[in-house]
């Protein structure tokens, strides 16, 4: 009975710590609009915040990061580092479920709760965002559904998502975008195969006037790399939290 209890006030303490965390899908805030590829330039950044507390302790936890340290494989990203796309009022990022599925959400950009780093530039509306994110998910939940704290994290869906909206990929996009399309029946985007710029498909450094295409998927995982903790086998309270589990 005693046993039983537990479980179950167990079951109760994770499912409020969840809810604390916001796991879940929550509702779409990107407001009714066309879906273009060639709307006006408009800045793009990445940013990060942290999970706070017990919520980003119990987040490490749950992706295994203890155990890999303890098995001295390498060096990972802080879990309790959160990144995502910024691009006009809005935040593009991967999120979990209840099951730490990796799922899709966006918010109202609050810019003083991120720190923000320019990479570069795009002509994807607000729409057209957040359909791109969706197919990005969906492609990372194809590979593997559940989040991986090397391989299935919130920096691999920001550099995947960059890589399909940067300015000079739109061929790119657009082949990849049909394929999602074919396999879902999702997705709504205007002229996908008419390419308003191709002019921005090149990079001559020759001739620097004009917009050209951007590495804009290297720009943002130097800044990431120089910009997130990573955590080792020197990582004591982690350490210390598995010995002490596994006794």
């Amino acid at each position: 009975m005693g046993k039983e209890k537990g479980k179950t006030e167990w079951i109760k303490g994770k499912t409020a710590l969840q809810h604390s965390l916001g796991l879940g899908a929550v509702p779409n805030v990107i407001p009714p609009g066309e879906a273009r590829l060639d709307g006006e330039l408009r800045l793009v950044e990445i940013g990060w915040h942290p999970v706070a507390g017990m919520g980003g302790k119990w987040l490490a936890e749950q992706s295994g990061l203890g155990k890999m340290i303890t098995k001295n494989i390498g060096t990972y990203p802080d879990p309790t580092q959160h990144w995502a796309v910024l691009v006009g009022d809005f935040v593009h990022q991967l999120w979990m479920d209840e099951d730490l599925d990796v799922i899709y959400n966006n918010e109202k950009l609050e810019r003083e709760q991120w720190r923000t780093f320019e990479v570069g530039k795009t002509r994807f509306t607000d729409e057209a965002l957040r359909q791109a994110a969706v197919m990005t998910i969906y492609k990372m939940r194809q590979e593997r559904a559940a989040y991986n704290i090397i391989s299935n994290n919130c920096q691999n869906f920001a550099v995947r998502l960059l890589d399909a909206i940067q300015v000079g990929a739109h061929h790119q996009f657009a082949t990849s975008f049909a394929v999602y399309q074919a396999a879902t029946g999702d997705g709504t985007i205007k002229d996908l195969f008419v390419d308003a710029h191709p002019e921005e498909q090149k990079i001559d450094p020759a001739e620097p006037s004009g917009i050209q295409r951007t590495d804009t998927v290297q720009n943002a995982q130097h800044v990431m790399d120089e910009n997130t903790t990573k955590l080792d086998n020197h990582s004591s309270w982690f350490k210390r939290g598995n010995s002490s589990s596994s006794k």
